[in-house]
Protein backbone atom coordinates (compact mmCIF):
# COMPACT_ATOMS: atom_id res chain seq x y z
CA UNK A 1 0.00 0.00 0.00
CA UNK A 2 3.30 2.60 0.87
CA UNK A 3 4.68 1.83 -2.39
CA UNK A 4 1.21 2.19 -4.36
CA UNK A 5 0.46 5.61 -2.60
CA UNK A 6 4.08 6.91 -2.93
CA UNK A 7 4.04 6.29 -6.59
CA UNK A 8 0.70 7.90 -7.13
CA UNK A 9 1.78 10.71 -5.12
CA UNK A 10 4.80 11.90 -6.75
CA UNK A 11 2.64 11.48 -9.96
CA UNK A 12 0.42 14.24 -8.38
CA UNK A 13 3.62 16.43 -7.15
CA UNK A 14 4.97 16.09 -11.38
CA UNK A 15 1.83 16.96 -12.88
CA UNK A 16 0.88 19.73 -10.82
CA UNK A 17 1.43 23.37 -12.72
CA UNK A 18 2.87 26.04 -11.86
CA UNK A 19 0.98 28.53 -9.66
CA UNK A 20 0.43 31.92 -11.31
CA UNK A 21 2.99 35.18 -10.45
CA UNK A 22 0.35 36.62 -8.48
CA UNK A 23 0.49 33.88 -5.91
CA UNK A 24 2.68 35.53 -2.46
CA UNK A 25 4.80 33.49 -0.47
CA UNK A 26 4.01 31.18 2.09
CA UNK A 27 5.79 31.93 5.79
CA UNK A 28 6.54 28.40 7.57
CA UNK A 29 8.32 27.67 10.73
CA UNK A 30 11.91 28.02 9.14
CA UNK A 31 11.06 30.69 7.03
CA UNK A 32 9.08 31.97 3.41
CA UNK A 33 8.37 29.64 1.06
CA UNK A 34 7.33 29.97 -2.60
CA UNK A 35 3.93 28.30 -3.39
CA UNK A 36 5.44 25.74 -5.48
CA UNK A 37 7.56 24.61 -2.42
CA UNK A 38 4.24 23.82 -0.77
CA UNK A 39 3.22 20.58 -2.88
CA UNK A 40 1.49 17.94 -1.32
CA UNK A 41 0.10 19.62 1.58
CA UNK A 42 -1.81 18.40 4.60
CA UNK A 43 -4.11 21.40 5.97
CA UNK A 44 -4.97 20.34 9.34
CA UNK A 45 -2.82 18.92 11.42
CA UNK A 46 -1.20 19.11 14.77
CA UNK A 47 2.16 17.68 15.10
CA UNK A 48 3.00 18.91 18.34
CA UNK A 49 1.45 20.75 21.78
CA UNK A 50 3.43 21.91 24.65
CA UNK A 51 1.00 20.64 27.16
CA UNK A 52 -1.98 18.31 27.14
CA UNK A 53 -4.41 20.46 25.82
CA UNK A 54 -7.37 18.70 26.93
CA UNK A 55 -7.07 18.59 30.40
CA UNK A 56 -7.73 22.47 31.57
CA UNK A 57 -8.31 25.58 30.35
CA UNK A 58 -6.33 28.48 29.38
CA UNK A 59 -3.41 28.99 30.25
CA UNK A 60 -2.59 25.44 30.31
CA UNK A 61 -1.88 23.04 33.16
CA UNK A 62 1.79 23.50 35.29
CA UNK A 63 3.75 21.15 33.46
CA UNK A 64 4.22 17.76 34.95
CA UNK A 65 6.65 17.02 37.89
CA UNK A 66 9.02 15.80 35.41
CA UNK A 67 13.02 15.99 36.58
CA UNK A 68 14.85 17.91 33.35
CA UNK A 69 15.88 14.47 32.34
CA UNK A 70 12.76 12.63 32.25
CA UNK A 71 11.30 15.68 30.50
CA UNK A 72 14.07 15.50 27.80
CA UNK A 73 13.07 11.73 27.37
CA UNK A 74 9.56 12.56 26.41
CA UNK A 75 10.31 15.28 24.18
CA UNK A 76 13.43 12.83 22.36
CA UNK A 77 10.39 10.44 21.93
CA UNK A 78 8.00 13.05 20.43
CA UNK A 79 11.06 13.48 18.02
CA UNK A 80 11.86 9.99 17.14
CA UNK A 81 8.54 9.30 16.10
CA UNK A 82 8.19 12.19 14.14
CA UNK A 83 11.90 10.94 12.77
CA UNK A 84 9.55 7.27 11.97
CA UNK A 85 6.19 9.27 10.68
CA UNK A 86 7.87 12.16 8.83
CA UNK A 87 9.86 9.28 6.88
CA UNK A 88 6.74 7.48 5.63
CA UNK A 89 5.12 10.87 4.88
CA UNK A 90 7.89 12.05 2.43
CA UNK A 91 7.97 8.70 0.95
CA UNK A 92 4.69 8.54 0.22
CA UNK A 93 4.88 12.34 -1.50
CA UNK A 94 3.71 14.85 1.57
CA UNK A 95 5.94 17.78 1.11
CA UNK A 96 3.88 20.16 3.74
CA UNK A 97 2.05 20.15 6.91
CA UNK A 98 -0.37 23.14 8.61
CA UNK A 99 0.08 22.65 12.20
CA UNK A 100 -3.66 24.09 13.56
CA UNK A 101 -2.85 24.93 16.83
CA UNK A 102 -3.23 28.17 18.55
CA UNK A 103 -1.06 29.79 21.12
CA UNK A 104 -3.82 29.21 23.53
CA UNK A 105 -4.05 25.30 22.95
CA UNK A 106 -0.37 24.67 23.26
CA UNK A 107 1.55 25.79 19.85
CA UNK A 108 5.37 25.10 20.21
CA UNK A 109 7.39 26.44 17.76
CA UNK A 110 10.37 25.32 18.66
CA UNK A 111 9.22 21.78 18.59
CA UNK A 112 7.95 22.35 15.20
CA UNK A 113 11.21 23.75 13.78
CA UNK A 114 13.17 20.71 15.25
CA UNK A 115 10.25 18.35 13.32
CA UNK A 116 10.83 20.09 10.27
CA UNK A 117 14.74 19.99 10.02
CA UNK A 118 14.67 16.68 10.96
CA UNK A 119 12.11 15.54 8.74
CA UNK A 120 12.66 17.69 5.73
CA UNK A 121 8.93 18.61 6.01
CA UNK A 122 7.08 21.89 5.61
CA UNK A 123 5.56 22.93 8.33
CA UNK A 124 3.42 26.40 8.74
CA UNK A 125 1.57 27.72 12.18
CA UNK A 126 -1.13 29.55 12.64
CA UNK A 127 -2.03 32.55 15.19
CA UNK A 128 -5.94 32.69 16.48
CA UNK A 129 -7.64 31.01 19.18
CA UNK A 130 -9.17 27.33 19.63
CA UNK A 131 -12.36 27.03 21.45
CA UNK A 132 -14.35 28.70 24.27
CA UNK A 133 -12.72 26.98 27.59
CA UNK A 134 -9.10 27.64 26.33
CA UNK A 135 -9.53 31.09 25.25
CA UNK A 136 -8.23 33.83 27.85
CA UNK A 137 -10.34 34.38 30.85
CA UNK A 138 -10.73 38.20 30.16
CA UNK A 139 -11.73 37.63 26.28
CA UNK A 140 -14.87 38.56 26.35
CA UNK A 141 -14.50 41.26 28.63
CA UNK A 142 -12.03 42.92 26.50
CA UNK A 143 -13.61 42.19 22.97
CA UNK A 144 -13.45 42.41 19.76
CA UNK A 145 -9.94 45.22 19.18
CA UNK A 146 -7.52 42.91 21.38
CA UNK A 147 -7.84 40.16 19.81
CA UNK A 148 -8.03 41.20 16.53
CA UNK A 149 -4.92 43.49 17.15
CA UNK A 150 -2.76 39.97 18.79
CA UNK A 151 -4.02 38.18 15.48
CA UNK A 152 -2.46 40.97 13.30
CA UNK A 153 0.68 41.41 15.19
CA UNK A 154 1.66 38.00 14.86
CA UNK A 155 0.36 37.94 11.62
CA UNK A 156 3.03 40.88 10.71
CA UNK A 157 5.50 41.18 13.06
CA UNK A 158 5.83 37.14 14.19
CA UNK A 159 5.24 35.29 17.47
CA UNK A 160 7.34 36.70 20.02
CA UNK A 161 10.31 35.62 20.74
CA UNK A 162 10.00 32.65 17.90
CA UNK A 163 10.83 34.74 14.90
CA UNK A 164 8.57 33.30 12.79
CA UNK A 165 5.36 34.21 10.79
CA UNK A 166 2.12 32.05 11.06
CA UNK A 167 0.51 31.72 7.83
CA UNK A 168 -2.96 31.68 8.70
CA UNK A 169 -5.62 32.56 11.30
CA UNK A 170 -7.29 29.27 12.93
CA UNK A 171 -10.79 30.04 15.49
CA UNK A 172 -12.64 27.49 16.96
CA UNK A 173 -16.27 28.08 17.40
CA UNK A 174 -18.84 25.81 19.55
CA UNK A 175 -21.43 23.61 18.25
CA UNK A 176 -24.09 26.46 18.60
CA UNK A 177 -24.78 29.23 16.99
CA UNK A 178 -24.95 32.92 18.97
CA UNK A 179 -22.42 32.60 21.73
CA UNK A 180 -21.15 35.93 22.63
CA UNK A 181 -17.28 34.61 23.22
CA UNK A 182 -17.44 33.03 19.66
CA UNK A 183 -18.78 35.79 17.75
CA UNK A 184 -15.99 37.90 19.29
CA UNK A 185 -13.36 35.67 18.12
CA UNK A 186 -15.44 35.60 14.73
CA UNK A 187 -15.77 39.19 14.26
CA UNK A 188 -11.95 39.94 15.29
CA UNK A 189 -10.85 37.34 13.00
CA UNK A 190 -12.61 38.65 10.11
CA UNK A 191 -11.35 41.82 10.77
CA UNK A 192 -7.91 40.50 11.28
CA UNK A 193 -8.19 38.91 8.03
CA UNK A 194 -8.93 41.84 6.20
CA UNK A 195 -6.19 43.86 7.43
CA UNK A 196 -3.56 40.68 7.14
CA UNK A 197 -4.72 39.57 3.35
CA UNK A 198 -4.08 35.91 4.93
CA UNK A 199 -6.25 32.63 5.06
CA UNK A 200 -8.34 31.19 7.99
CA UNK A 201 -8.80 27.97 8.70
CA UNK A 202 -11.36 26.78 11.17
CA UNK A 203 -13.21 24.22 13.67
CA UNK A 204 -17.28 23.92 13.10
CA UNK A 205 -18.28 20.78 13.76
CA UNK A 206 -22.18 21.70 13.02
CA UNK A 207 -24.57 22.91 10.34
CA UNK A 208 -25.75 26.56 12.70
CA UNK A 209 -22.03 27.36 13.60
CA UNK A 210 -20.75 26.77 9.89
CA UNK A 211 -23.69 29.15 8.45
CA UNK A 212 -23.20 31.85 11.58
CA UNK A 213 -19.56 31.50 11.24
CA UNK A 214 -19.61 32.90 7.36
CA UNK A 215 -21.69 35.43 8.23
CA UNK A 216 -19.97 36.55 11.14
CA UNK A 217 -17.03 36.74 9.38
CA UNK A 218 -18.36 38.44 5.86
CA UNK A 219 -20.11 41.01 8.29
CA UNK A 220 -16.59 41.61 9.39
CA UNK A 221 -14.81 41.94 6.02
CA UNK A 222 -14.04 38.93 5.38
CA UNK A 223 -12.36 37.57 2.41
CA UNK A 224 -14.75 34.32 2.27
CA UNK A 225 -12.83 32.72 -0.66
CA UNK A 226 -10.17 32.53 2.11
CA UNK A 227 -11.38 30.48 4.55
CA UNK A 228 -11.61 26.91 4.72
CA UNK A 229 -14.58 25.25 6.69
CA UNK A 230 -12.89 22.86 8.91
CA UNK A 231 -14.44 19.13 10.18
CA UNK A 232 -17.15 20.17 7.20
CA UNK A 233 -17.58 16.57 7.43
CA UNK A 234 -18.77 16.48 11.00
CA UNK A 235 -22.77 16.38 11.17
CA UNK A 236 -22.60 17.41 7.63
CA UNK A 237 -23.81 16.90 4.26
CA UNK A 238 -23.56 17.17 0.40
CA UNK A 239 -26.42 19.64 0.60
CA UNK A 240 -25.26 21.46 3.19
CA UNK A 241 -22.00 22.26 1.55
CA UNK A 242 -23.41 23.14 -1.44
CA UNK A 243 -24.86 25.97 0.02
CA UNK A 244 -21.96 27.17 2.18
CA UNK A 245 -19.87 26.95 -1.10
CA UNK A 246 -22.04 29.47 -3.02
CA UNK A 247 -20.10 31.98 -0.70
CA UNK A 248 -16.80 30.91 -1.60
CA UNK A 249 -13.90 29.13 0.34
CA UNK A 250 -13.42 25.64 1.16
CA UNK A 251 -14.68 22.83 2.97
CA UNK A 252 -12.06 20.81 4.68
CA UNK A 253 -13.10 17.16 5.73
CA UNK A 254 -11.21 15.14 8.73
CA UNK A 255 -13.60 12.64 10.53
CA UNK A 256 -12.15 9.77 7.72
CA UNK A 257 -12.80 6.23 9.14
CA UNK A 258 -14.20 7.46 12.40
CA UNK A 259 -17.80 5.61 13.14
CA UNK A 260 -17.93 6.38 16.94
CA UNK A 261 -20.42 9.10 17.42
CA UNK A 262 -19.10 9.92 20.83
CA UNK A 263 -15.50 9.86 19.59
CA UNK A 264 -16.56 13.55 17.26
CA UNK A 265 -19.59 14.79 18.67
CA UNK A 266 -21.57 13.57 15.78
CA UNK A 267 -25.29 13.38 16.23
CA UNK A 268 -25.38 9.91 13.98
CA UNK A 269 -22.77 7.61 13.23
CA UNK A 270 -21.23 7.93 10.05
CA UNK A 271 -20.29 5.26 7.84
CA UNK A 272 -16.58 4.78 7.05
CA UNK A 273 -16.78 6.14 3.82
CA UNK A 274 -18.50 8.84 4.90
CA UNK A 275 -16.20 11.78 3.84
CA UNK A 276 -15.50 9.72 0.57
CA UNK A 277 -18.72 10.27 -0.99
CA UNK A 278 -19.28 13.78 0.57
CA UNK A 279 -16.35 14.34 -1.64
CA UNK A 280 -17.36 11.98 -4.66
CA UNK A 281 -21.11 13.93 -4.20
CA UNK A 282 -19.22 17.90 -4.81
CA UNK A 283 -17.16 16.36 -7.50
CA UNK A 284 -20.02 15.49 -9.38
CA UNK A 285 -21.46 19.02 -8.72
CA UNK A 286 -18.47 20.41 -10.19
CA UNK A 287 -17.18 22.06 -6.75
CA UNK A 288 -13.39 20.34 -7.11
CA UNK A 289 -11.82 24.00 -6.69
CA UNK A 290 -13.36 23.96 -3.56
CA UNK A 291 -12.41 20.99 -1.47
CA UNK A 292 -9.26 19.95 0.61
CA UNK A 293 -8.90 17.08 2.99
CA UNK A 294 -6.83 15.99 6.43
CA UNK A 295 -6.65 13.74 9.21
CA UNK A 296 -6.43 15.95 12.05
CA UNK A 297 -3.60 13.97 14.16
CA UNK A 298 -2.58 15.08 17.25
CA UNK A 299 0.41 14.46 19.14
CA UNK A 300 1.07 15.93 23.00
CA UNK A 301 2.84 15.11 26.22
CA UNK A 302 1.19 13.73 29.26
CA UNK A 303 2.08 12.48 32.32
CA UNK A 304 5.74 11.71 31.22
CA UNK A 305 4.91 10.22 27.62
CA UNK A 306 3.50 10.93 24.39
CA UNK A 307 -0.01 10.91 23.53
CA UNK A 308 -1.19 9.84 19.70
CA UNK A 309 -4.95 10.96 19.17
CA UNK A 310 -6.28 8.16 17.03
CA UNK A 311 -9.72 7.72 17.44
CA UNK A 312 -9.11 3.42 18.50
CA UNK A 313 -7.99 3.61 14.99
CA UNK A 314 -4.36 1.94 15.64
CA UNK A 315 -2.59 3.25 12.27
CA UNK A 316 -4.84 6.38 12.16
CA UNK A 317 -1.80 9.27 11.93
CA UNK A 318 -1.32 11.84 9.34
CA UNK A 319 0.08 8.64 6.85
CA UNK A 320 -3.70 7.71 6.92
CA UNK A 321 -4.39 9.75 4.52
CA UNK A 322 -2.59 7.93 1.91
CA UNK A 323 -2.74 4.29 3.16
CA UNK A 324 -6.56 4.94 3.68
CA UNK A 325 -7.93 8.31 2.30
CA UNK A 326 -6.40 8.14 -1.08
CA UNK A 327 -7.47 4.18 -1.40
CA UNK A 328 -10.96 5.02 -0.56
CA UNK A 329 -11.01 7.76 -3.05
CA UNK A 330 -9.80 5.87 -5.87
CA UNK A 331 -12.89 3.06 -5.69
CA UNK A 332 -15.20 6.08 -5.56
CA UNK A 333 -13.84 7.28 -9.20
CA UNK A 334 -11.87 10.15 -8.07
CA UNK A 335 -8.52 10.31 -10.20
CA UNK A 336 -5.00 11.39 -9.69
CA UNK A 337 -5.81 14.80 -11.51
CA UNK A 338 -8.89 15.31 -8.97
CA UNK A 339 -6.76 14.06 -5.85
CA UNK A 340 -3.90 16.25 -7.13
CA UNK A 341 -6.37 19.60 -7.15
CA UNK A 342 -7.69 18.56 -3.72
CA UNK A 343 -3.61 18.14 -1.89
CA UNK A 344 -2.12 20.48 -4.15
CA UNK A 345 -3.64 23.03 -5.99
CA UNK A 346 -6.45 23.92 -3.41
CA UNK A 347 -4.39 24.39 -0.39
CA UNK A 348 -1.36 26.66 -2.44
CA UNK A 349 -4.58 29.02 -3.48
CA UNK A 350 -6.04 29.05 -0.07
CA UNK A 351 -2.84 29.80 2.00
CA UNK A 352 -1.11 32.05 -0.84
CA UNK A 353 -3.95 33.81 -2.81
CA UNK A 354 -3.86 32.51 -5.86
Amino acid sequence: MLSSAAGMTAALALQSPSPGAAAAAVPSVLGPLSPAELGVTLPHEHPAALYDWRRVSYPGPAPDELKEEYRNEQHQSLLAFWDLLGAELKRNGAQSILDARSEHSGRDVPTLQEISRRTGLNILCVTGYYVGSQRPADFVERGVGPARDYMVRELKEGIADAGVRPAAIKIAVGGRAGDKSDDILLAAAGQAQKQAGCAITTHATTPESRRNMLDVLEKNGADLSRVAIGHADSNGTAEEHVELLKRGGYVLYTIWGITNPKLIGTRTPPAPDHSGRLIRSLLDRGLIRNVMFSIDFSIYPHQGGIVLRLYDIPDRTSNYIFTFVMPQLRKLGVSDSEIRQMMVDNPRRHLCGA
